[in-house]
């Protein structure tokens, strides 16, 4: 089993902490964009749109990242959130210096439950 590196895992708790604080509306999701790519900005943008599983629960808060190392340049993430005494789910995959101009861990894939 490799090692995750610790750029790669804070990055990924980095980028979900955010993603909850855009789905909850206390941030706009163009404050994603340093750790997201465009599509996937998008996509969260979609789901903005519509109320989030629970919304009448409160806000949510994450409660765990996990990271599994690939290779060098990618890995993938799941975790879970909470709201209320409900548990949700998010899953993913960040890669390292998708967009020269970002250099770093991106989102490139994500599914929220």
């Amino acid at each position: 089993m490799q090692v995750v590196p610790a750029d790669a895992r804070a990055s990924a708790e980095r980028a979900m902490r955010l993603l909850i604080e855009v789905i909850d509306r206390r941030r706009s999701a163009e404050q994603l964009s340093p750790l997201f790519t465009a599509p996937v900005i998008d996509l969260i943008r979609t789901i903005v749109r519509t109320p989030p599983p629970g919304r009448r629960l409160g806000f949510a808060a994450v409660r765990r990242v996990h990271v599994a190392y690939r290779s060098d340049t990618s890995a993938e993430i799941f975790g879970s959130y909470t709201r209320g005494p409900r548990t949700f789910a998010f899953a993913g995959r960040i890669e390292q210096a998708v967009d020269p101009r970002r250099p770093g861990w991106t989102v490139t894939s994500l599914r929220v439950g």
